[in-house]
């Protein structure tokens, strides 16, 4: 892990098509900030995994601290932690409306959000370096908005390109522009996928409700990769959005 981290480079660029779709308001929302880790976040999300629906949390506190709890519907909740670092399995599904006490160092923040419904994607069969990428989703209510993503793990370095999406969006371009240059050799896989979501800001602490949709696009080095990474993260990716929480996550019970 701490090679891993050694070797890593955060690369994060918002070149993308403008589809007319428009977006949330990035004052509003610091999609930025999530991305690069400059504000504290917490992700409960939900996604579908081998036909079953598997729900977890991705939590990053920028700020010095002691003591973090986490009450979910008013019973605790079990964090494994790996420096700011905060992850744990959740009993939660899509549409699910619960309530959230996230306590850090006696500064408490509370309120209620809602998963997202379930979103069913449509992605391209491959992933074509030479031409821009567009995916395309439905869900049977609009979130209050969604993040359309696209992670490239090269050999030292990633690319974490994001853009906030109005509620109502249901595709999205990724401009050829952001991978350009770049060979099959160059690359390990590549994630793109969508994030429905509800949120709350408490105090510049995000609080997010999300559920995930993506795809992942393996090139030479992929088997290889994967086998690395479970020995990291599981059995599968955990906290994938933002990029980094993808190699800083580690397997909860």
């Amino acid at each position: 892990m701490l090679l891993i981290l050694s070797l890593t480079v955060f690369a994060c660029s918002d070149d993308d098509d403008d589809n007319g779709n428009g977006g949330l308001d990035p004052g509003e929302f610091p999609l930025d900030g999530l991305m690069n880790e400059n504000v504290s976040f917490l992700i409960m999300s939900v996604e579908e995994w081998d036909g079953e629906f598997d729900a977890y949390l991705s939590m990053i506190i920028v700020e010095n601290h002691q003591t973090v709890t986490l009450q979910i519907d008013g019973n605790n909740v079990s964090l494994s932690s790996f420096g700011r670092y905060y992850f744990a399995d959740l009993d939660l599904l899509p549409g699910q409306s619960f309530t959230y006490a996230l306590q850090v160092d006696g500064n408490t923040r509370s309120g209620s959000l809602s998963i997202p419904s379930v979103i069913q994607a449509n992605f391209p069969d491959d992933f074509d370096l030479s031409s821009n990428y567009t995916m395309s989703w439905t869900t049977s209510a609009d979130p209050t908005g969604f993040i359309a993503f696209l992670q490239i793990e090269l050999d030292d370095d990633w690319i974490d390109n994001g853009m906030l999406l109005a509620g109502n969006t249901r595709n999205h371009t990724f401009n050829r522009n952001i991978y350009s240059g770049l060979s099959e050799d160059d690359i390990w896989y590549i994630d793109v996928g969508v994030l429905g979501m509800n949120y709350e800001i408490k105090d510049d602490f995000v609080i997010m409700a999300g559920f995930d949709a993506y795809e992942e696009y393996y090139f030479g080095n992929g088997f290889g990769f994967r086998q690395a990474e479970k020995q990291v993260a599981g059995e599968r990716p955990r906290g994938r959005f933002p990029a980094a929480l993808r190699h800083l996550a580690v397997p909860v019970e």
